[in-house]
C-alpha cells in the first residue's frame, strides 16, 4: 500500500519555489512533467456531440421549406419527445444514484487517513483513478489547490486533469506550481506522483460581459467542455492502460460559471449514453467564504440535482440546505497550521 504524503511536505516544497518566476502561456508544452493540452483535435464522443447540434441545424433548414402548420407540428412533436426523454433520463439517473460515500467512491479495501486527519478512499489497488479539477480563477482556484493538497495521497495509478479558462494565467501558474511540488515530493524514479495535464477551455462568461451574449459564450464553452471530458490523457494510452482513463471518474469543482457548465455537459453526455453513468461523478464544494447562504452556482447544483455530492464547509449552511453535506473546512488549510 502506497504511503501518504502529508500536506505539510507539499506546503514546504511549495514555499521553496515561491521566489521562482513562473511565466505561464497557453501553448502546448511540457512543464515539470505537466503536459499542457490545447484545444487542437477532438475525439469521437465530442465529435458526436457537435454533430448532433449540426444535424439538428441542417434538419431545421430543410424543414424551413415546409408550410407553417407542418413545421410547427413537427417541431412541437420533436420537442415533446426529446424533452420527455431528457427529463426521464435525468430523474432516472438521480433515482439510481447511490448515496454519497457509496461504493462508487469508496472501494472495498480499507480507507486511508490523509494529512488533514480524515479518512479518504483507498484507491491504490484500482487499475485507474482519473480525477478532473476545475479551476475557477481567483479565490476559487486558491481554495481548490488547497483542497487538493489536503486530500493528496501519492499513487502511481492516478491522473489529474485541470480544466482552466483560456487566458487565466494565474490559475495555470498555480496548477504548474502544485504539480512541480508533487514531482519534487516524489523525485527520481518514484511513480507515486502519477500523471497530470491541463486542458484549456473557453470561459463561459467574462467579467462585465453583457448578459445577452452569455448564452453564446456558454455554448462555445460547452463544446470545449465536451472535448475536455472525453479526450483521453496523452500520458495514459489505451494500449497500456485500456479504457481505465477514457473518462474521468470524479469531477471536482467549487465554481463559478465554468464549473457548472462543465458538470452540466457531463450530465448531458451521460443522459445521451455518450459517457457511462458510473463515470464523471460530480462533487461540488461550496467556497469556505460562504457561511450564511450559497452562491448562485451552489444553488444551481442543489436545484438541478446533477451533482452527486454538494459539500459545504460550514455546519450552519448544511442545516439551511438539506441536500448538501457538511464536509468540514477542506479548503481552509490555514486553519490547520
Amino acid at each position: 500500500m502506497a504511503p501518504s504524503t502529508s500536506a505539510s511536505v507539499l506546503t514546504g516544497k511549495e514555499e521553496s519555489r515561491n521566489d521562482q518566476e513562473l511565466k505561464p502561456d497557453t501553448r502546448a508544452e511540457t512543464y515539470s512533467q505537466s503536459h499542457i493540452e490545447t484545444l487542437s483535435g477532438i475525439n469521437l464522443t465530442a465529435a458526436v456531440f457537435v454533430a448532433c447540434v449540426a444535424s439538428s441545424t441542417a434538419i431545421g433548414l430543410v424543414l424551413s421549406g415546409l408550410s407553417w402548420p407542418w413545421l410547427t407540428t413537427f417541431v412541437i412533436t420533436v420537442g415533446i419527445v426529446l424533452g420527455t426523454f431528457i427529463v426521464y433520463r435525468h430523474f432516472e439517473m438521480i433515482r439510481r444514484r447511490q448515496n454519497p460515500g457509496g461504493s462508487w467512491l469508496v472501494p472495498s479495501n480499507t480507507p486511508q487517513t490523509n494529512a488533514a486527519g480524515t479518512q479518504v478512499p483507498n484507491t491504490t489497488s484500482l487499475p485507474a483513478v482519473y480525477l478532473t479539477y476545475i479551476l475557477g480563477s481567483g479565490g476559487h482556484t486558491a481554495e481548490m489547490i488547497e483542497t487538493i493538497k489536503q486530500s493528496f495521497r501519492g499513487q502511481a495509478n492516478i491522473h489529474r486533469r485541470y480544466i482552466i479558462s483560456i487566458g487565466d494565467t494565474s490559475s495555470l501558474a498555480k496548477a504548474r506550481l502544485l504539480e512541480a511540488t508533487i514531482k519534487d515530493a516524489y523525485a527520481g524514479e518514484d511513480a507515486r506522483a502519477g500523471t497530470s495535464d491541463v486542458f484549456l477551455i473557453r470561459r463561459a462568461r467574462k467579467v462585465h460581459q453583457p448578459l445577452y451574449t452569455a448564452p453564446f459564450t456558454c455554448l462555445i464553452s460547452a463544446f470545449h467542455a465536451a472535448n475536455a471530458l472525453t479526450r483521453m490523457p496523452n500520458a495514459r494510452s489505451t494500449k497500456e492502460h485500456g479504457k481505465g482513463f477514457e473518462y474521468p471518474h470524479v469531477i471536482v469543482t467549487n465554481g463559478p460559471a465554468n464549473g457548472f457548465i462543465v458538470c452540466f455537459v457531463a450530465h448531458l453526455l451521460k443522459i445521451f449514453y455518450l459517457v457511462p453513468e458510473n463515470r464523471a461523478k460530480m462533487v461540488y464544494i461550496e467556497t469556505w467564504a460562504r457561511s450564511k447562504t450559497m452562491s448562485l452556482t451552489g444553488k444551481l447544483f442543489v436545484k438541478t440535482g446533477i451533482a452527486d455530492v454538494v459539500g459545504v464547509q460550514h455546519e450552519s449552511l448544511a442545516r439551511m440546505f438539506k441536500d448538501s453535506q457538511y464536509i468540514g473546512p477542506v479548503s481552509a488549510g490555514f486553519l490547520r497550521r
